[in-house]
């Protein structure tokens, strides 16, 4: 073995470990961080919408929103792909298959018990988006990203027709010409 292959392999190895402690370490830690910060974010708009007087701050929608996103901020790292398939399985094959929706429908109930309709539409939109910062946590999730990505990248080299594969190299051939690459390729 070269000093040259040497030193791309050990540059290689280096570089795959401080990628896999990015990917499995610290962007995993972001992401929840990044996630609490803007459930907080979101529930300090509720808090303010109700300062301002649109709704008691006794009101049973506000406690249940209130109650949701704390319980979303207090347990954003179990928000993993990994354990929400397991906690889904857990409860589909465990003895007991009733589905958990009791606070959905207390929610509904209490929805449905209030009179003004801007309330109630103001109401549902700090519900969805709540459901939405919960729905990038799991999708943007590194472990689903790191396991999902190259499987798309390789269904749609498979779906993707040859043709467009070749007209895609040609028109990248006629913007940059191979020739100016290869003459900086022999330069270096």
């Amino acid at each position: 073995m070269s000093l040259t292959e040497l030193q791309i392999l050990v540059g290689s190895a280096l570089t795959l470990i401080v990628l896999a402690i990015v990917a499995l370490k610290l962007w995993p830690n972001q992401r929840i961080d990044m996630f609490r910060q803007n459930m907080f974010s979101l529930r300090d708009e509720l808090f303010d919408f109700a300062a301002d007087g649109n709704i008691s701050f006794e009101a049973p929608a506000y406690k249940l929103l209130r109650q949701l996103m704390n319980g979303y901020i207090r347990y954003a790292h179990n928000l993993t792909p990994y354990r929400t398939l397991m906690a889904f399985l857990q409860w589909k094959y465990s003895s007991s298959q009733t589905p958990l929706n009791a606070w959905a429908e207390l929610w509904n109930k209490t929805l449905s018990e209030v009179d003004d309709q801007e309330l109630k539409k103001k109401l549902e939109q700090y519900h969805s988006r709540s459901a939405m910062l919960v729905v990038s946590q799991l999708v943007l999730s590194p472990g689903l990203l790191i396991c999902v990505a190259p499987l798309a990248v390789i269904v749609a080299i498979i779906y993707t027709q040859w043709t467009n594969l070749r007209g895609i190299y040609n028109d990248i051939k006629r913007t940059v010409p191979i020739s100016f690459l290869e003459e900086q390729a022999a330069k270096s």
